[in-house]
């Protein structure tokens, strides 16, 4: 599906500057005069960023994309949400005083581990040099752990360990043996993230005209909002306290082939959650989709605009370029 499309639908285009074969100039002077909001990718998986930065390593293909377009775009009209990648990072993940390290030993290349400290400093300074653009918002992605096996690094282990009196050279499965050490075990992961999010804050409310919007992981065959805790550590509740919950659909299944079907209805149930935090708390919720590659999807999204009152629904229509790698991540085969 194409951009002008996705925009008629009063969707917002998300804009990846590595999949994209035209500058910034080409791309709004063609598609300018029909879009009035747009997303682009301000910092990428691969760990690289798409302008000028004296922080973090900068794309050398697209080193003055993200600057450029949301310039330009300005001054047209047309606002940017810029998409700031968090802990999904090739770059640092390939650091191993970095890397996410896994039940067993293994790292992960392709994500950092989330109590490092200092990579939310790092990120900290990428969003106060994205938000000094002509920017409508950030929508913050991948603020979670890669999955359930994570994170066993050595200090990780130590601070559990200390905290709730155990050997520190535990397993996963020791802690799953343990219904109150596993209930304590995803309270310690989900308290992660939230400090994680509260730590950008301070950087985001510095920008108070700048809306905040933050994926959450929503996968059907994961068991939907129970999925989301158990493997990435997140929580609506949390999440909505720094920002707006944005639902990342069904990222590593197919969608379903209709409204009709059981997978869809399987899906209506799995984002049920949604439905009652927005009617508990009255607060915006979000809508993430990629692969969105024609129009077969769009009445899935009406159908579900009738059960809940997205405020924004951002479309990618690609799949990331490391797709097939981070699916490998999800489905534990890494």
């Amino acid at each position: 599906m194409d951009i002008r499309s996705i925009s008629s639908q009063n969707l917002i285009p998300i804009i990846d500057p590595t999949n994209l074969r035209q500058s910034p100039d080409e791309f709004l002077a063609e598609n300018g005069g029909f879009l009035s909001e747009v997303a682009v990718v301000g910092k990428s998986t691969s760990g690289f960023v798409h302008f000028r930065s004296a922080t973090a390593p900068t794309n050398r293909d697209t080193n003055e994309f993200f600057s450029t377009f949301s310039t330009i775009a300005d001054s047209i009209g047309i606002k940017v949400y810029a998409i700031v990648n968090g802990l999904a990072d090739n770059f640092f993940g390939k650091n191993p005083s970095y890397s996410a390290i896994k039940d067993g030993g293994n790292s992960n290349s392709s994500f950092v581990d989330p109590f490092k400290d200092s990579y939310t400093t790092y990120l900290k300074s990428i969003i106060d040099e994205v938000s000094n653009y002509p920017i409508q918002g950030i929508l913050l992605d991948n603020i979670r752990f890669p999955r359930e096996e994570y994170s066993f690094c050595e200090s990780c282990r130590r601070s559990f360990s200390s905290a709730y009196g155990i050997e520190r050279m535990f397993s996963l499965g020791d802690i799953q043996r343990d219904p109150n050490l596993g209930a304590e075990w995803l309270n310690w992961r989900k308290n992660r993230i939230e400090t994680i999010l509260r730590d950008l804050q301070q950087t985001l409310t510095l920008k108070k005209d700048l809306s905040v919007s933050i994926t959450m992981d929503i996968d059907p065959t994961l068991d939907g909002p129970i999925g989301a805790l158990k493997h990435f550590g997140q929580d609506i509740n949390v999440i909505g306290n720094y920002g707006i919950p944005t639902i990342h659909l069904s990222a590593w299944t197919p969608y379903p082939a209709s409204p009709t079907t059981p997978e869809f209805k399987l899906l209506q149930k799995n984002l049920d959650f949604a439905k009652k935090y927005q009617a508990r708390t009255q607060q915006d919720v979000n809508l993430f989709l990629w692969g969105v590659e024609d129009e077969s999807v769009l009445p899935l999204i009406d159908d579900l605009k009738k059960e809940i009152k997205f405020k924004n629904i951002f479309i990618q229509n690609h799949w990331p370029s490391d797709y097939q790698k981070r699916r490998e991540i999800h489905l534990g085969l890494v």
